[in-house]
């Protein structure tokens, strides 16, 4: 069946065509279709790279690649592994760059140990965040506050006390 000289087969195709450019062209993000599985197929690679590594097959490394950018993070043992694993994905066709963020495993120092928050197995009091907050001092009033003897301060006695003191006055 032909519509205006051409076929529904053909028309199909250009479509099919026209659809798949499409798809592969547009912006996913910021990267294209064809650049995020360019990565993913990177991101592959390296991945098989480690795990074919002669000595060390890296199984607690993780890979991301994006825009080429090859970022290595996880655990190893020893740094001259950390430079290893760069060094093996530095090689892998599609990597420009390789950010190392691998770290060195912590080695075991004993048994696990449970942490007083108060410090009682050290004999230092650390300050615990959940507790209260202390009592606010207590201020006495203006006209109020004690003396050296004990007895309240009254400036108008004082006053009347100068004045019968006081000879010159009559």
């Amino acid at each position: 069946m032909k519509i205006a000289g051409r076929s529904l087969k053909t028309i199909g195709m250009l479509g099919l065509a026209t659809l798949a450019i499409a798809l592969a062209g547009c912006a996913k993000g910021d990267r294209t279709t064809g650049q995020a599985w360019s990565d993913r197929m990177t991101e592959r690679r390296v991945k098989g790279a480690l795990g074919d590594a002669p000595v060390f097959k890296y199984p607690d490394v993780a890979v991301n690649v994006y825009e080429g950018n090859a970022q290595l993070t996880g655990f190893v043992a020893t740094e001259e592994q950390r430079l290893q694993a760069a060094d093996i994905a530095s090689r892998v066709n599609g990597v420009d760059q390789v950010i190392n963020n691998i770290m060195i495993k912590p080695t075991p120092t004993g048994p696990a140990t449970i942490r007083d928050p108060l410090g009682r197995e050290t004999g230092r009091v650390m300050l615990e965040t959940n507790a209260p907050s202390p009592q606010p001092l207590r201020m006495q009033p203006s006209g109020t506050a004690p003396n050296n003897t004990g007895t309240q301060s009254n400036p108008q006695l004082q006053d009347n006390q100068n004045q019968n003191n006081n000879p010159s006055n009559p």
